[in-house]
């Protein structure tokens, strides 16, 4: 399925019925819903990018769902199509995604369960605790790794955490002062259904997380790229932004309003291309001198969200990250916030 280049195994002029079924966590049928459909240009369900829905369908009283097809509709020339039925997105945020190839003429889907993640955020002395219950609590079944994101007003995630397991303690420094932030969990599994094999992803309720009051010591600090735009987007504090940036860049400094002894800092929305070799977080006093606070590089990976302990201990003017590619093709991609905070 993730390979992009399965070959069709039915007929152009062949029909084709694809069914399933709609139910909520508890089992109950989910009635007159309506499902949205999507393909991909190949056999690549793994890296689908769907920007509008191919066709749609209601559910009837008990669920179900019915779908005739042709198998043109299946096949891109000789290339299986990868196809998705979503639920509707509910209110408070859920929703499941089943992906799959139609490589037969009758595909019966699994059935397609919501998952609420029973979702909870409690105030701690330094953060919130997020609270869910794993998919297998509820479905039976479920490869116990959930992806844990912070979402603002923006669509773009403010924060993401990787396998993660309840309950989460999102720390200040994550979530400086930032208001209406929402926490949400997405797993998948993967089930097959009469020789198909359907992936399912599921996306949690959303649960709004109380408000912090942490404000970094970079908040609003001016900063120095190729092109950077003023006032500067990667310290305003808007956590789900990003900056995308131009080719070549490998060096983003930020001046800040006085010196500090930066303690922690935060980076959002990181990324790189090539390998490096060398990719740091530096300070210096004068704009001359840098001295390192800390190893961006873990391993050979970047991370894309990262809660880092700076270990300078003399008061900071400027704080800069700085890549060195291996080859002269490597450089900074993007970045959303470099938020900097003092104890």
């Amino acid at each position: 399925m993730s390979g992009g280049c399965t070959e069709s195994k039915v007929a152009e002029d062949q029909d084709i019925v694809l069914s399933g079924r709609l139910v909520d966590e508890a089992g109950a049928p989910l009635s007159d819903a309506l499902l949205k459909l999507y393909r991909s240009e190949n056999s690549a369900c793994a890296f689908a990018a769907f920007s509008s829905s191919w066709r749609s369908v209601k559910t009837r009283v008990d669920g179900t769902f019915e779908v005739d097809l042709l198998g043109a509709d299946t096949r891109n020339g000789s290339i299986a199509r990868c196809f998705v039925a979503r639920s509707p997105e509910q209110s408070q945020g859920r929703r499941v995604s089943a992906f799959f190839l139609i490589q037969q003429s009758e595909v019966a889907l699994p059935v397609i369960q919501e998952w609420t993640g029973t979702m909870t955020a409690t105030a701690q002395a330094q953060g919130v605790s997020v609270g869910f219950r794993p998919l297998s609590a509820t479905h039976g079944a479920g490869n116990n790794e959930h992806v844990l994101s912070l979402h603002p007003s923006s669509a773009r995630e403010a924060w993401q955490v990787l396998k993660a397991t309840s309950p989460v303690l999102l720390s200040d420094y994550v979530l400086e002062d930032a208001e209406g932030l929402k926490a949400s969990i997405i797993t998948t599994r993967d089930v097959n259904a009469g020789g198909v094999t359907v992936g399912l992803t599921y996306t949690s309720d959303d649960v709004v997380l109380p408000r912090r009051a942490l404000v970094p010591a970079s908040r609003g600090a001016a900063c120095t790229y190729l092109n950077a735009e003023t006032p500067c987007r990667v310290t305003n504090g808007d956590l789900g932004g990003i900056v995308l940036f131009q080719e070549g860049v490998r060096e983003v400094a930020v001046q800040l309003s006085r010196p500090v002894v930066p303690r922690k800092a935060v980076l959002r929305n990181f990324g790189v291309t090539g390998t490096m070799s060398e990719l740091v977080l530096e300070g210096s006093a004068d704009g001359a001198q840098w001295m390192p606070l800390a190893n961006l590089l873990d391993g050979a990976s970047v991370q894309s969200f990262m809660e880092v302990d700076l270990t300078g201990t003399t008061p900071v003017s400027q704080v800069r990250v700085r890549a060195t590619p291996q080859e002269s093709v490597g450089a900074l991609r993007s970045l959303g916030q470099l938020s900097l905070f003092e104890e």
